[in-house]
Order: structure tokens, then sequence, then C-alpha cells
């Protein structure tokens, strides 16, 4: 009997002792911070991190960044766009790029690179004084190898703040695959650095391009995409892909890649600048009248309309109004211009 009284008080004790416990361990869950630098970082669990605030958009894209994404100076490379430069590398990169006409029926790119990066951009290639012009509406460095009299010209009295090859600047690289001059090349990276050890000024710049809040859907007209025929068998051309609202970037009819990625050069938003031009040299230089008004169209989401384009002077920004006096609005993304001479044709397919 007396066993039997020793072991019912031995499995109270542990009934007590369990149940003491039990309220410890619910008292230190009751404990542990759910805020602040101690969080409970057991392995265990799933620890989800709060959304960053503070969030920011960068003025090209309208698209969001980190709210310590320093606020750089847009940079304009100048990219060569012969069949033998071809396919280019970083255009997926750029916020905006410009294809303008040069001499020998072929064009030229621009390319304007603010919050992104890239690591490869090019093929780099010569300055031509209308590119000048859309460089300056955007206070960007100007990156080149040499150019015609004109340009280097208007660098030298415009005091375009430039980076030229033939100057030695160390941005540049030449790449094994491809022959001169088509195997120039740079990055944001090597730009950047150079800016900072030649004290290139970072002044403030504040323009921001018009970006609508709610993706816009055009009352214009719906259509498949456009080819812009330059002449001398060169046909620039957009696809449009309804399920991913994008306009894929053609040559000729063939898609145009990235040569580093090999993804599909594609863009939201492209505007159409019909512009004047004339030949200015025996070489072939041409000169495309940018200054003043024009007519154009402006095509996102599959749909277009027709616009009017205006720049009151060189260093003046482009602006973009509907035929009612009312300034675009862009679908936040990049954005392709796509410069027009008179002697150019645009076929719209719908």
């Amino acid at each position: 009997m007396r066993k039997k009284s020793i072991v019912i008080a031995i499995i109270l004790c542990l009934v007590l002792l369990l149940a003491n416990c039990g309220k410890g361990t619910d008292k230190n869950v009751q404990d542990i911070p759910t805020t602040g630098d101690n969080l409970n970082t057991n392995p265990s669990e799933t620890v989800v991190p709060e959304p960053t605030q503070n969030q920011t958009l960068c003025s090209l894209t309208g698209l969001q960044m980190e709210a310590n994404t320093p606020d750089i100076r847009p940079v304009a490379v100048m990219i060569d766009n012969m069949a033998s430069a071809r396919p280019q590398s970083g255009l997926i990169n750029a916020d905006i790029v410009y294809e303008m006409p040069a001499e020998g029926g072929i064009t030229r790119y621009m390319a304007i690179y603010h919050h992104q990066s890239s690591d490869k951009i090019g093929p780099v290639r010569s300055a031509r004084s209308y590119y000048i012009d859309k460089a300056m509406e955007f206070n960007a460095v100007y990156v080149h190898c040499g150019g015609s009299p004109e340009a280097l010209g208007d660098i030298q009295t415009l005091k375009i703040d430039s980076l030229n090859e033939l100057k030695g600047e160390s941005n540049f690289w030449r790449s094994k695959d491809r022959k001169a001059p088509h195997n120039l090349y740079t990055s944001t990276k090597l730009i950047n650095e150079v800016m900072e050890s030649k004290k290139i000024s970072q002044e403030k710049w504040d323009y921001k391009m018009n970006f609508s809040d709610n993706y816009i859907d055009l009352q214009g007209k719906a259509i498949k995409g456009i080819v812009i025929d330059y002449k001398h068998n060169y046909k620039a051309g957009y696809e449009y892909d309804g399920n991913q609202k994008l306009f894929f970037r053609t040559i000729n009819g063939v898609r145009l890649k990235d040569k580093e990625t090999n993804v599909e050069v594609s863009t939201v938003n492209i505007i159409i600048e019909k512009v004047k031009s004339k030949i200015v040299d025996d070489i072939g230089r041409i000169d495309i009248t940018n200054v003043g008004t024009g007519r154009g169209y402006f095509i996102t989401g599959g749909k277009l309309i027709e616009i009017e384009w205006s720049k009151g002077a060189r260093n003046a920004k482009t602006t973009y109004k509907d035929l009612k006096g009312n300034p675009i609005q862009l679908n936040k993304g990049n954005t392709w211009i796509q410069v027009i001479p008179d002697y150019g044709t645009l076929d719209i397919k719908e």
C-alpha cells in the first residue's frame, strides 16, 4: 500500500511539472518580438520580408526603382547598324532608342541609358549633328567614335560632354570576333568610371517623360505592325504581340536579337517623327531638320494615333501632342523613336 502511494505521488509531481513547463512555453512564445532586428530566425520558419518602402520611378521608363538607386546622368551611345554590325549588344537594356538615317541609306541608333545598366553596348560608331540635338534633350553624356566635321565642331562649340574613342578614352574595347570598325564596344560601368575619373559633371537632370499611371488603350487604329522603308534594301519594322503587349523589332522581316543573350528586341512605345532631309557633302552625309514642327505617329498597345512633334531649339525637348493639342502619355516601359526622312515610307499593317 505504501508503494502504491509513492507511485501516485510521483505521477502527481510529473503532472504538475509538465503543466508548469507548458505555461512557460506559452509565455516565451508571447514574448518573441515580431518586428525589428530581433526577429525569430529559426531556420524551420519562413520570415516574409516587408515590401520595400519609398520606391521611386525612373524618369525615362516610368518603372519603379529602389529608393537608393543613384540619380545618375543619362548617357547616349552611338550604335552601328550595318549588316556586319548585327546583332548588336545592349539595345535591350536601353531606356530609349533613336533610329535615324545616316549616309549610304543605312540608319544608326542612339541608345540612351539612365537607370538600366549594360555590360556590353555596341558596336559603337561615329557622331552626327542631329543625334547631338537629341542627346542634349536629356543632358546626356555623348559616347561615340569620331564623327562628321559638323558633329565634332558642335561638340566643341556647344560644350557637349562626350567620350570619344579616338581620343583614347578608357571606356572602350575591341572585340576579336568582328572586324573593325564593327567591333568597338563600351559598357555603362566603364562609362560611369571614366565620367568619375574625368570629373564630368553629374548635375541634376530633372526632366521626366509623360507616363500614364494606368495602362493606356489608345482610341486609335488597331494595327498588327509597321514597316519603315529607309530604301537601299533596308526595312525596319515592328510586329505586335497582344499577349505581351510588346512590339518586336524586325529588320527586313527578321526579328532582331541581342547578341549577348539572344533575347528578341522589343519595345512598349513607338514614336514616329516625319522630317525633311538633305545631302550636305560629297561623301553623302545628310542633315535632318528636327527643329520646328512636323507630323508623326504614336503607337502603343497595338493602337496608332497621328500626332504632331515640336522642337523649339537644338537643345529644347521635343514635345509630342495629339491632333487636338493634348500631350501624349506613354505606357510605362521603354520607347523607340523612329525618325523617317522624306524619302522614306511607312507601311501600316492592319
